[in-house]
């Protein structure tokens, strides 16, 4: 029990230094405060479309073109300076890679700035020349802006990484089959074949919302091969000037209980430990470190995964969310990466308040759902994706022939003749 003198000493502290400390605590929260209204001022400028994507019939290219797509869409990284920041709301700017199910129909949407449509375009049409790429409605107005209500229920989560970002999951390289007749399994294969079985009344939104990333992750991912091969003075990337003083002072203060060797024992030490134990490791553990060497080769984006299963409430079935998750759950590998819900973000709840709290978690999701949200709250697990591991969960599939309800070009473009005339 804490003594009326210690409370004196804590009052004492505050009425004497409490004039230093409260406004450098209000500047920051003002800080803050000020950011959000100028960031949602310029949200509120920007122009936002939705592009669908629409497939030929035969599909023969692997998913590997779309990873040269999210290489050129890299190229949205953009430099924002301190006056285009904390005066003018500029921030980096993200789109959301979306595969939807409306009542049995399977759909490929991006929705994105309207500055970026043309870059988008590009990439597309330069991998995929006979596909499509159309302006279309915000399919999200079909559905009421309140659920879930009294017609419609909803189950939902965020993805999150079971292990750090630089764990590659399992990608669509590791679904190759070259002694069947097709060349590989498609990783997307159960996703659309789900959303082609829904019902009158039910639909899936899957959203994989991404924005383009500098090399922070990859020295990160660095830092963490250099510990499990053990090489010598393996150092984390410091995040800055606050982390370098406390490390400054941390290293002053451990010099005091542990004196600086001699010339003599340093050499000493360098010449019986070797420079890493790369050469003692098992060989699982060395292709995990290959795997994790490939992973930070390729360009980041930082992303979020959003899925979610609504339906009317007299055909909402518990079986097409299991579904939904193992859909994900194959890109998991135990020794690697993989995908698990978000229990800060899911709408499904053990204890205390139960109903209510279901109902509020519901709501919220499906208004993030709605708005495309990435905003930066402390219960989103953001992730780093790189280009294949984005090219696994989204791309052009080549089961369409199998799933009659995807959305298809049923003829195929050609170019003009030669020669033809023109008025």
């Amino acid at each position: 029990m804490t003594s009326p003198a210690e409370l004196y000493s804590v009052l004492q502290f505050f009425l004497n230094w409490g004039w230093i400390i409260t406004p450098i605590v209000l500047f920051f929260v003002w800080r803050d405060l000020w950011l959000k209204w100028v960031q949602k001022e310029h949200s509120a400028t920007l122009n936002w479309v939705t592009l669908e994507l629409k497939i030929p019939n035969v599909v023969e290219r692997t998913p590997k073109v779309m990873e040269q797509v999210f290489g050129g869409l890299h190229g949205m990284k953009s430099k924002v300076n301190l006056i285009e920041k904390w005066w003018q709301g500029k921030f980096q700017y993200h789109i959301s890679l979306e595969i939807v199910g409306l009542e049995g129909s399977a759909h490929f949407f991006i929705h994105t700035p309207e500055k970026y449509k043309k870059v988008i375009h590009s990439q597309i049409y330069a991998q995929y020349k006979d596909a499509e790429l159309s302006e279309v409605k915000d399919y999200t107005i079909r559905l009421p802006a309140d659920i879930p209500n009294e017609e419609y229920d909803i189950w939902g989560t965020e993805l999150m990484f079971t292990k750090d970002d630089a764990y590659p999951i399992r990608t669509y390289r590791f679904f190759e089959e070259p002694s069947t007749e097709k060349k590989y399994i498609d990783p997307l294969a159960s996703l659309v074949e789900l959303l082609g079985e829904l019902g009158h009344g039910e639909y899936i939104f899957t959203q994989c919302l991404i924005r383009p990333v500098g090399t922070e992750w990859q020295k990160e991912g660095q830092y963490l091969i250099d510990k499990l091969i053990g090489k010598k003075e393996a150092k984390r990337q410091s995040s800055g000037i606050f982390e370098e003083v406390f490390q400054f002072f941390y290293d002053l203060a451990m010099a005091i209980f542990a004196p600086p060797k001699t010339p003599q024992e340093e050499k000493a030490q360098e010449k019986s430990t070797p420079e890493t134990l790369m050469q003692h490791l098992p060989p699982g553990m060395k292709d995990v470190v290959a795997a994790l060497e490939e992973s930070i080769s390729k360009h980041g984006f930082e992303s979020v995964i959003r899925i979610m299963y609504v339906a009317r409430r007299d055909v909402f079935s518990s079986g097409n969310i299991a579904a939904l998750m193992g859909a994900f759950k194959q890109f998991s590998t135990y020794n690697l990466n993989g995908f698990k819900p978000n229990d800060n973000v899911t709408t499904s709840i053990d204890y205390f308040f139960k109903k209510t709290r279901e109902l509020l978690r519901g709501k919220r999701l499906y208004q993030w759902m709605r708005e495309r949200s990435f905003k930066d709250i402390w219960s989103r697990k953001r992730m780093i994706l790189n280009t294949e591991e984005l090219a696994t969960v989204y791309h052009v599939p080549s089961v369409v022939l199998e799933v009659p309800t995807l959305e298809k070009i049923m003829a195929k473009k050609s170019e003009p003749p030669a020669g033809l005339l023109t008025i």
